[in-house]
């Protein structure tokens, strides 16, 4: 049995407070998208009102945005040497953002990736323009396509020196 106080929202909505004090516990310490945080609460034991009631709660104040979810996390996995593929298909369906805002936060994002994969590749095979065995160069497009980067973006680069 939850004992918890009732929390009334600027529209007169009854919340659970114990819901909305969790929500911002999670986002104070980074941002989730709408789907992790409904499974955290459902993990939880929270009702699906008192889910939908913190949520709106929180997106009407701007505390939680799918958009710059994606957007933060589109950035943070680049740095981390990953390719626009791969960083598609994680939010999709790891982070359960909407597919056309992930199109969006991808069309305004300023990474050039095929220039972005010449700099991951140059990282992790400095000798990549040299010319390579057939074992080499597999290796090199088994961790390419792997890092999310599509093969457009890398296969001229292997083994042709500049």
């Amino acid at each position: 049995m939850r004992f918890h106080t009732a929390l009334f929202s600027p529209q007169g909505i009854h919340m659970s407070s114990l819901a909305l004090n969790y929500l911002i516990n999670l986002l104070s310490r980074r941002d989730y998208s709408e789907f992790e945080i409904r499974n955290k609460m459902q993990e939880k034991a929270f009702t699906e009102t008192e889910i939908e009631q913190a949520l709106a709660t929180a997106q009407q104040k701007n505390w939680q945005n799918d958009k710059r979810f994606a957007a933060s996390y589109l950035y943070s996995r680049a740095q981390r040497g990953y390719g626009s593929q791969r960083i598609r298909q994680e939010l999709r369906q790891l982070k359960g953002v909407q597919e056309d805002l992930v199109d969006e936060v991808m069309d305004e994002s300023e990474i050039d990736w095929a220039q972005f994969a010449e700099q991951v590749l140059a990282k992790k095979f400095p000798n990549y323009q040299q010319p390579a065995s057939i074992k080499e160069k597999q290796k090199i497009w088994r961790y390419m396509l792997s890092h999310g980067f599509y093969c457009e973006e890398f296969s001229d680069l292997i083994g042709t020196p500049n």
